[in-house]
């Protein structure tokens, strides 16, 4: 399940404000932009999220001018919504937790099927069937 909520800007030096509660249906957002009119300006942002909990980190974030889980509204209409795959994604890549900022040591595969795909995978990149 996807929550959606909307955020307004009065202008560019003020911050995000939550205009709506947590929705739960891509038409009900929808209706509530176009109800208060909110459906051509910059200024109105959809932030999405799969926990309604994690809706304040996203406006934290959008008011800090970092990366969020939201959208405009022009946009959201334009591109007729957002996918729980893509809502997933951005949540993973913005998730505080993990590795992230660990650079990745390579080390050698431990059986001989792993050394093969490894192998075989080199091969395509040396050929030109993949890029790096």
């Amino acid at each position: 399940m996807i929550y959606y909520r909307v955020a307004l800007q009065m202008d560019q030096s003020s911050s995000w404000k939550w205009r709506s509660n947590a929705l739960t249906s891509l038409n009900t957002l929808i209706l509530f932009l176009r109800t208060y009119g909110l459906t051509s300006t910059e200024n109105v942002r959809v932030f999405f999220s799969s926990s309604a909990e994690s809706m304040e980190e996203m406006l934290t974030r959008e008011n800090q001018g970092l990366a969020s889980t939201s959208i405009t509204a022009k946009q959201l209409l334009t591109n007729g919504g957002i996918n729980s795959w893509e809502v997933n994604r951005l949540e993973m890549e913005l998730c505080s937790v993990g590795d992230h900022d660990v650079p990745y040591t390579f080390s050698l595969p431990n059986t001989r099927s792993e050394t093969q795909a490894w192998i075989k995978l080199l091969h395509r990149v040396r050929s030109g069937e993949l890029q790096p």
